[in-house]
């Protein structure tokens, strides 16, 4: 595993992070909580109801969601990480679920939704993508630490293609669960949502979801020493929680402020590791192009020695 650990180093992401990092992150997360408390007061205020809006930032948002999955994937075949595994997963949960939670939104693609929704299965379907992706952050805030502390535990040779593929085969199949949960078995839940604004019930599951958040925030600081990765997955955390506030917690129900607000927050926070790992990808490039010259150079070099 201590090979393992060597080649994460050797990537942008598993890079201590300096100074600037830390200021840049505090900045936005700042930035994000003055935004959410000059939004709260604002955020049950009804807005006109826009029909696009739901499909545009759900689309842009399951694609961003899949490319992180499939970079964060891609990782993992080189450092065969499992904590990278683990975060992997969760940003192919939140694709599974939004997709689920697309689907189902009454008035876009049926007046009730498809997937024989109810009138609850959307809200619930909110809830579960919001409160999964936290428990994949915790999950790879744990395997980290674990890593670290006891490389010799975490032998690589057993995570082979077969492990991932079934780890994605489960973690498909868990959104799957929770999306006939919110609509084949609705039934089941309590009622969050009268027509399009919230029932007192939604106060206490969505206080819940916004808990996950803030204890996925919590274990992943503690889990030290931090990598540039934890510190823009901190920020996206912050930024989750911003989301489940505004578009849960102190709004009435859909169309308001808050909703629209909230989904923002949503998209940009889904952003900011994508948008790390595309410079990573970018800075790996780079490094490759001037390796081969240099090697081009040395064996040009090497030829003109041989001639001599």
């Amino acid at each position: 595993m201590s090979e393992t650990l060597d080649m994460q180093r050797g990537l942008l992401l598993g890079l201590s992070p300096g100074r600037r990092t830390y200021w840049m992150a505090q900045a936005v997360a700042l930035l994000s909580l003055v935004v959410l408390v000059s939004a709260v007061p604002f955020a049950k205020v009804q807005l006109a109801k826009l029909p696009s809006f739901v499909p545009l930032y759900e689309s842009a948002l399951i694609l961003n969601d899949l490319i992180t999955a499939a970079l964060l994937f891609g990782q993992f075949a080189i450092t065969r990480s499992r904590a990278m595994l683990a975060l992997a997963s969760g940003y192919l949960f939140t694709a599974a679920t939004a997709v689920g939670h697309l689907l189902s939104f009454p008035g876009l693609f049926a007046s009730g939704g498809l997937l024989e929704a109810g009138p609850q299965s959307t809200a619930w379907i909110y809830m579960f993508w919001h409160a999964g992706f936290p428990l994949f952050v915790i999950a790879y805030a744990v395997l980290k630490g674990r890593e670290e502390r006891e490389p010799d535990r975490f032998p690589i040779h057993t995570l082979t293609r077969k492990t991932a593929l079934g780890t994605v085969a489960a973690v498909l199949g868990a959104a799957a669960a929770c999306v006939a949960l919110a609509t084949v078995g609705a039934h089941l839940l309590p009622a969050i949502m009268a027509a399009n604004r919230y029932t007192p019930t939604m106060g206490i599951v969505a206080g819940g979801t916004w808990c996950f958040c803030v204890v996925a925030l919590v274990v992943l600081w503690r889990s030290r020493p931090h990598l540039t990765l934890d510190i823009w997955l901190m920020v996206v955390l912050c930024v989750w929680i911003c989301d489940v506030a505004l578009s849960a917690v102190f709004n009435g129900g859909r169309y308001d402020l808050g909703f629209y607000a909230g989904r923002v927050f949503g998209l940009l926070g889904a952003s900011f590791v994508l948008l790390l790992l595309l410079i990573e990808n970018t800075v790996l490039r780079s490094r490759l192009a001037a390796a081969r010259a240099e090697l081009g150079r040395l064996a040009a070099s090497n030829a003109g020695d041989r001639e001599r």
